[in-house]
């Protein structure tokens, strides 16, 4: 017989001012789901490089070394300020993209800085957040610069809501999230011209956009009809907005945010959100931490 694994909350750190305020959400996050923390520092070219310079087995156990004192000193901050966590730590060698997907199979959230050195050097520019956005089996959240945890309470969780089944997990994971800090939840769908019917190239001459306005409100409540239901105590605003870039909406708002949620696929302008436009902006831009919640990486825990 085998025993279950508690999920826990999974945090890439390197060392970077970046990654200690990742490690410091994540300390937040783990306490608020009641799960352990695991602690990851993984890193590959840096090894790599030391020992073309000077060979030897002696330059990778000074590595691996350094990696374990980074993580120890890492523990101990995290336990004096969140009493009662369960932490451990685990020096990997590996690609860092690689090796958070693979702790994502058994993690509730995995939580990464937007930038570091080592292994996790220009998160933003290089593969790791892609990697993790295509292909983790959980929510990942990246945090950027300025989140601190006053705002976790303080400001509502953002999410954008585009009505397809797909991305429920992003909705589902944005109450959860807003339910458990006790913030309220803003959801906000952009909409903008109604699709063309059948192979026409062009709308229709004639255009109602009241009617259209009408049918994005309609469809944003009843989206989120069912998930108020499930979380009646997270106070709700709904935010209809017309217009051609969501991405520049989304941002703009989540300077007033303290979360802000979007799935990894969609359609119209969200479709393929963290890979297209709109969610490298957002992971480049937004002004708090952007989780990406894959769809069905939210049922999976």
């Amino acid at each position: 017989m085998t025993s279950q694994i508690q999920p826990a909350v999974v945090v890439g750190v390197d060392g970077s001012q970046h990654s200690l305020v990742a490690l410091d959400l994540a300390a937040d996050e783990a306490t608020r789901r009641r799960e352990p923390l695991r602690i990851i520092a993984a890193f590959l070219w840096p090894m790599f490089s030391l020992a073309a310079q000077v060979p030897g087995a002696a330059i990778t156990d000074d590595a691996l070394d350094a990696a374990g004192r980074m993580l120890t000193d890492a523990a101990d901050k995290i336990r004096g300020t969140h009493p009662g966590l369960r932490v451990t730590t685990e020096v990997v060698i590996g690609s860092p993209g690689g090796v958070l997907v693979g702790e994502s199979e058994r993690a509730s959230v995995v939580v990464v800085g937007n930038r570091g050195h080592g292994g996790f050097t220009s998160l933003l520019a290089g593969s790791v957040a892609t990697q993790l956005a295509t292909h983790a089996r959980c929510p990942v959240i990246v945090v950027r610069p300025g989140s601190t945890p006053a705002t976790a309470t303080t400001r509502p969780v953002l999410v954008g809501v585009d009505g397809l089944e797909r991305t429920e997990p992003a909705i589902e994971f944005a109450f959860e999230e807003a339910a458990s800090r006790g913030a309220a939840l803003t959801a906000m769908h952009i909409w903008s011209e109604p699709p063309r019917p059948g192979s026409e190239p062009f709308k229709p001459v004639v255009y109602d956009y009241g009617e259209a306005e009408r049918e994005a409100d309609r469809l944003l409540a009843e989206t989120l009809a069912g998930f108020q239901e499930k979380y009646p105590d997270v106070p709700v605003a709904r935010e209809l907005i017309y217009g051609v870039d969501p991405a520049y909406h989304l941002r703009r708002a989540s300077a007033e945010a303290s979360l802000v949620v979007v799935g990894s696929q969609g359609r119209g302008e969200l479709s393929g959100l963290l890979l297209g436009s709109v969610g490298q902006s957002l992971v480049h831009h937004a002004q708090c931490p952007v989780a990406i919640v894959r769809p069905g990486a939210a049922e999976t825990h």
